[in-house]
């Protein structure tokens, strides 16, 4: 449930101003990683019926390794976004750094890509349209995080 709010809430604002707010992912990433600690120190039942429901799809590996390398996903994607000079927004990468707190290494890794096959369909289907209809819109800017929300939706409740 905690997952399925974060990625709502981050396609909407990237569909609707192309930004996310700053609020949004402070909230969420100290939000999951209070939780990802606590599941550690208290040894949280995740089976218990309130827990599944609102970490239903979180990591729950003993060890921190997995969540670390989730997060490098989103370290990587910032890097390549300072590297490119803003072809991938900077929101893109935190992101999938906050995700890999919650989903871990393998988790983000799917939602990466599945988000990434997503939004190429649709900017290949979107040239198509506009070719056939004489509008060039090669240089037409999609926001990522909106496919991220059918994969996303899937893996919270997964």
């Amino acid at each position: 449930m905690s997952f399925f709010l974060y990625i709502m809430a981050a396609a909407w604002q990237d569909g609707r101003r192309k930004a996310v707010s700053g609020w949004l992912f402070l909230f969420f990433f100290v939000h999951f990683l209070t939780s990802q600690i606590c599941r550690l120190v208290f040894d949280v039942d995740m089976e218990r019926r309130l827990a599944a429901i609102w970490y239903q799809g979180m990591c729950a590996d003993p060890s921190l390794l997995p969540l670390w390398a989730g997060c490098l996903i989103g370290a990587a994607l910032l890097i390549i976004g300072k590297v490119t000079e803003g072809a991938l927004g900077e929101g893109d990468g935190l992101f999938f750094f906050i995700a890999g707190i919650y989903l871990g290494f393998w988790k983000n890794l799917f939602l990466l890509c599945s988000s990434l096959f997503f939004c190429s369909m649709a900017g290949l289907i979107y040239m198509v349209l506009g070719r056939l209809q004489g509008k060039d819109h090669r240089k037409k800017k999609l926001p990522l995080l909106v496919f991220t929300l059918p994969v996303g939706l899937w893996l919270a409740c997964w």
